[in-house]
């Protein structure tokens, strides 16, 4: 017996939906088919890679480990067929993007930029909103492939890790707290506090960091980045955002960034919708992406700090 493609492919649409029925309508396989090829798989591999609880399947030890290697693999073959297809630029037609709004407005132009001269086919409809609003399209089908920074991934949604965001504190210039040195939440009580709206990605972690802060003066709402940053601009209150976001405001010095003890970071995330199929252009963007991710940005340092 050998190891086949076909295998591989069934393994990890097992591990990604918990389910055989499912995975095995993603690969384009019957149930029986599907369990076969799972069946030798494990095999050929030595053991058991899940657990069986009634209907469903989750990862074992030995699943969990040996994952990764397999989605690279399948990865790497698919790579391998769109090239001798013609490769990535041989490809045509319109990408549909979910995007949250700091992915979107921050991220996605310099991407797509590079994006567009390795496809120049290819067109895009970008549609940029909240993280709950980018997951109503996926469902919906008006969006073939999402990204979003919020950490409540809707459980009938696959999410699949895709980069690091450093998230600041940002003050207005002059403010006080920016000529200390490192800060705890603790030092920031008695802060008034500017959020985003609920289902946005941002206003998650600025709860999570409000709720170690003994003693907020107020919070006021809003819809939009750049409307928030320019309430801090103007000395309404402290906000919490991506330092993709304010990488600008922080160079021309209108907003300063306060120097946590702690690092605050998230994750972003490529979602899809499992009932939705992924046609070839999206499934090509989509490896793209994991070979192409937004650049990293430096912990802000308290006065004084000399330079790394």
């Amino acid at each position: 017996m050998s190891l086949t493609l076909r295998q591989l492919e069934v393994f990890v649409a097992v591990a990604r939906s918990g389910s055989l029925a499912e995975a095995a309508a993603r690969v384009n396989l019957s149930a029986p088919a599907a369990s076969v090829a799972l069946r030798n798989l494990e095999t050929l591999s030595g053991g058991p890679l899940f657990i069986r609880a009634g209907r469903g399947l989750r990862l074992n030890d030995r699943g969990r480990r040996l994952l990764v290697g397999a989605e690279g693999l399948v990865t790497g073959a698919r790579e391998w067929l769109d090239s001798a297809r013609g490769g990535p630029d041989s490809l045509s037609g319109q990408l549909r993007l979910g995007c949250s709004m700091t992915i979107g407005n921050y991220c996605m132009p310099a991407l797509l930029a590079r994006f567009r001269t390795q496809m120049p086919a290819v067109s895009i409809l970008m549609r940029i909103t909240n993280s709950g609003e980018v997951a109503a399209g996926l469902r919906e089908g008006t969006v073939d492939l999402g990204l979003v920074e919020s950490e409540e991934i809707p459980a009938d949604l696959d999410a699949e890790h895709w980069a690091d965001d450093l998230m600041v504190v940002v003050a207005p210039a002059g403010h006080p707290l920016s000529k200390r040195g490192l800060l705890s939440p603790r030092d920031l009580a008695g802060q008034h506090w500017l959020i985003r709206e609920p289902g946005s990605g941002t206003l998650g972690v600025t709860r999570a960091l409000l709720a170690k802060i003994p003693g907020v003066a107020g919070t006021t709402e809003w819809a939009s980045v750049e409307a928030l940053m320019r309430g801090v601009e103007n000395g309404m209150g402290l906000a919490v955002l991506s330092s993709h976001a304010v990488e600008d405001k922080l160079a021309s010095g209108s907003l300063v960034a306060l120097p946590m003890r702690r690092a605050i970071r998230r994750h972003f995330y490529l979602l899809t919708y499992p009932g939705q199929h992924a046609s070839t252009l999206a499934s090509a963007f989509r490896t793209w992406l994991r070979h192409n991710r937004p650049e990293r940005r430096p912990s802000p340092k308290p006065p004084g700090a000399a330079p790394v």
